[in-house]
């Protein structure tokens, strides 16, 4: 699903990953094109809930939308936010929505990992108050959302799947009459 870096053809890649069912990819070229697109993954399952197959969706974002969203992810610092684990007060957990936001370029790879990062709810139990990193990464989010709502164009892609059960980020979803 992920466009494999090449330095004789690639400047840089940018990815946001939403578990392991969304994927933004915003590449920009050394010639000064730029490529990207949503990807969206389910796996089907069988009756008895195992996986038989996978389904993916590829949207393509205009190469102008991309660089606009690649210079205002830029300007706000996507190539070198931390990693939830370097920061101080940075809470994570094991079930929930992991986001990862990637850079890519020749000899650099920078990942940062958030858990829950559009939710107060586990900082606020903690009484912990929310990192700057972590509103940094909220930030780059929203810019992305801004151009188009993923958890609106998930919806419309699980919205499009013949009746049947899904998996997705620990959840099955049964579709239809079954």
């Amino acid at each position: 699903m992920t466009t494999k870096f090449n330095s004789e053809i690639h400047k840089n890649i940018y990815r946001i990953e939403v578990d392991n069912y969304q994927l933004v990819e915003l590449i920009e070229f050394k010639n000064g094109e730029f490529k990207g697109s949503l990807n969206h993954k389910v796996f089907k399952l069988n009756r008895k809930e195992k996986i038989k197959d996978s389904v993916f969706n590829k949207i393509t974002i205009p190469s102008k939308m991309v660089q606009s969203l690649r210079f205002n992810l830029n300007i706000g610092g996507f190539e070198n936010l931390k990693d939830c684990n370097e920061i101080e007060n940075c809470i994570s957990g094991l079930d929930g929505t992991t986001i990862l936001f990637q850079t890519v370029k020749k000899d650099f790879e920078n990942n940062a990992y958030y858990w829950e990062l559009t939710s107060d709810y586990y900082y606020k139990q903690n009484d912990v108050e929310l990192p700057n990193e972590v509103v940094k990464a909220r930030r780059l989010l929203s810019k992305i959302n801004e151009q188009f709502d993923l958890n609106k164009q998930f919806q419309n892609f699980l919205n499009r799947l013949p009746n049947g059960r899904y998996l997705y980020g620990m959840i099955i979803m049964k579709k239809g009459r079954r």
